[in-house]
């Protein structure tokens, strides 16, 4: 008769724990749930050496990114010093006024995120359309004439890379830091110096 009653007394026990402390428990679980999820996102996460902005009339094809990808982490520099080359493209498509099937709430996010990109400094090499440089060859960002550009089809690693058609027409140059605060920080400068001499190479084939 014993070990039933010793049951039944577990069993209020457990009860009454759960009855006063229930909401504790999923709440402590909801946090640990989510600590382990931020703790995975961390590791996962991937830290980039390299963004290169490419601002278009349309999307890039995912085989060419891909390739231009592969090229740089080719030849790029560890900048972090992780043992490992990691280069994110960055594909702002901006497609003219006139242009019909966009969702006008994707195309403002897209130049939201182009505008920070251009304030803090993220991308230093941008690959652009034709149309795209004359929207904001005023901004003070990229070179003031398109002569002033390289064509990306003109380039020695288009060749190497298998001449990707989506990109073929695009030009590409370094954007200026000149008049912004990124000018003075040492940070900011040696990674366009990284940036400059990887672009410099993909131009004229030379190490």
């Amino acid at each position: 008769m014993k070990k039933p009653q010793m049951k039944d007394e577990t069993r209020k026990k457990v009860d009454n724990f759960w009855y006063y402390y229930k909401f504790h428990v999923l709440i402590g679980a909801f946090l640990l749930f989510m600590v382990i999820v931020f703790i995975k996102d961390m590791l996962g996460k991937v830290d980039y050496d390299y963004n290169i902005a490419f601002v278009t009339d349309y999307m890039i094809a995912d085989e060419d990114s891909q390739a231009l990808q592969g090229y740089f982490e080719a030849n790029a520099e560890d900048l972090n010093g992780d043992g490992e080359v990691h280069v994110q493209i960055q594909n702002y498509v901006l497609p003219p006024d006139d242009a019909q099937g966009y969702d006008p709430q994707m195309l403002a996010a897209g130049q939201t995120k182009m505008t920070v990109d251009m304030q803090e400094g993220t991308s230093m090499i941008f690959f652009i359309s034709q149309q795209n440089f004359e929207k904001f060859k005023d901004a003070g960002v990229f070179p003031e004439k398109l002569e002033d550009f390289a064509k990306v089809e003109d380039c020695a690693a288009y060749e190497e890379i298998g001449r990707p058609a989506s990109v073929k027409d695009l030009y590409v140059a370094m954007r200026s830091l000149e008049g912004t605060k990124m000018e003075k920080d040492e940070e900011m400068t040696t990674y366009y110096d990284a940036c400059e001499t990887l672009l410099d190479q993909f131009v004229s084939g030379q190490k």
